[in-house]
């Protein structure tokens, strides 16, 4: 029978992962598996109350809201052009 993995290193796992560790660092530092690791991590660290990651500050300098805003602007056209060149591969409004 597999052993039950703690509250204590449920939340461990989930700080770490957060922080930015690899899988494979925190699996070795717990003691665990990396599909272990994974399945904490996918449910949310901690099997009482789930902890979503909170959505970043909207104090950004406008320097970066000036980037975010050049990326989405070419998102934007990617998107464009993916749909203009699905048209074309499927024969909408071609001359053919």
């Amino acid at each position: 029978m597999a052993k039950r993995i703690s509250e204590e290193v449920r939340q461990g796992v989930a700080k770490a992962h957060d922080a930015g560790h690899s899988k494979k660092s925190i699996a070795d530092r717990f003691g665990i598996s990396v599909s272990s690791v994974t399945r904490i991590v996918r449910e949310g660290g901690s099997k009482g109350a789930k902890s979503a990651k909170a959505p970043p500050t909207q104090s950004q300098s406008p320097e970066v809201q000036k980037k975010i805003a050049e990326v989405e602007r070419r998102i934007a056209a990617l998107e464009r052009k993916i749909q203009y060149y699905g048209a074309r591969k499927k024969g909408v409004g071609t001359r053919a």
